[in-house]
């Protein structure tokens, strides 16, 4: 949103925001005043903005913040973007680059959406990775229960793409299913499990990417999500992606580790085989899959 300036220093050098005017009386926003005088008024004795107003300026803010041509999510549900647009996003079933080596039906739009209670609870994660110079970087969130359909019917495709050699490397894909890597049902289609991996704060975000080696591979030619080292890639299906596995490296523990702490103290609970997996402990569906497409 454009923002009007005017000169000075210090606090009279400020901004007022569109939204800052909403949250004003009415007798403050008239068209004749500048921003000088919308600052001026509401600190010299005038009423300030309520928490009505204030309510109403974010509402409108978030509604700016959401693509126009975005559909309305069912009721619980939000996109973390417009809560949290500074947390990285990489929608991997968005595009081609994840195990199917396709997009996945039932990814419209590569957008984390969330229950409520698990964006609010993420929000706090990445609050509290920050004060330790770190962030988070989401690569899965909501998962449509048709794109969960999508893996079963695609490990029954030997015709079907598949980008084995990155992402299950030495695992056939009929083995996939047997091995536990892939499921008839998931806990990210209740909407409040999450794959999540760790980046540096201010770390430059990276493209998705197109191609790499083995996921469980040496850091410079798995691919490439973040600086750090966290033993594999997100998604591999791989004995290294177990949390606790032995042959991973001592730095790419510690990560992990700081990953997990910081997510188990806003609520999550993770899954020993695979590093990046959180489910919200008091999810608000805990039996509910959904279905909705995201778009």
């Amino acid at each position: 949103m454009a923002k009007k300036k005017r000169g000075g220093h210090g606090d009279q050098g400020g901004f007022v925001t569109f939204t800052e005017r909403l949250a004003l009386p009415r007798r403050h926003r008239d068209r004749g005043r500048s921003a000088a005088g919308w600052r001026q008024l509401s600190c010299r004795g005038m009423p300030g903005p309520t928490p009505g107003r204030w309510a109403l300026a974010a509402s409108l803010l978030m509604l700016v913040s959401r693509p126009v041509d975005a559909e309305p999510l069912p009721a619980g549900f939000v996109r973390l973007r417009e809560l949290a647009p500074s947390i990285a996003q990489d929608i991997r079933y968005a595009t081609p680059f994840n195990f199917t080596g396709a997009a996945v039906p039932g990814y419209g739009r590569a957008e984390c959406v969330l229950t409520r209670e698990a964006a609010n609870a993420l929000v706090r994660a990445e609050k509290r990775l920050a004060r330790q110079g770190y962030g988070l970087k989401l690569f899965d969130c909501y998962r449509p229960a048709q794109a969960v359909a999508a893996f079963n019917d695609w490990v029954k495709r030997p015709d079907a793409a598949d980008l084995g050699r990155v992402f299950h490397p030495g695992i056939a894909r009929g083995d996939l299913v047997a091995k536990g890597y892939i499921a008839g049902n998931s806990s990210h289609s209740r909407g409040s499990t999450v794959d999540a991996g760790l980046v540096r704060a201010g770390e430059a975000a990276l493209p998705t990417p197109v191609d790499a080696g083995p996921c469980d591979g040496p850091l410079a030619t798995r691919p490439r999500e973040t600086s750090l080292d966290l033993g594999t890639s997100f998604d591999c299906f791989s004995d290294k992606s177990a949390f606790r596995h032995p042959g991973v490296a001592s730095e790419a523990r510690r990560n992990r580790e700081t990953l997990a702490a910081a997510m188990a103290a806003e609520g999550f609970r993770g899954y020993r085989k695979e590093w990046w997996h959180f489910t919200l402990a008091k999810e608000p569906f805990p039996k509910t899959p959904f279905d909705f497409p995201i778009e």
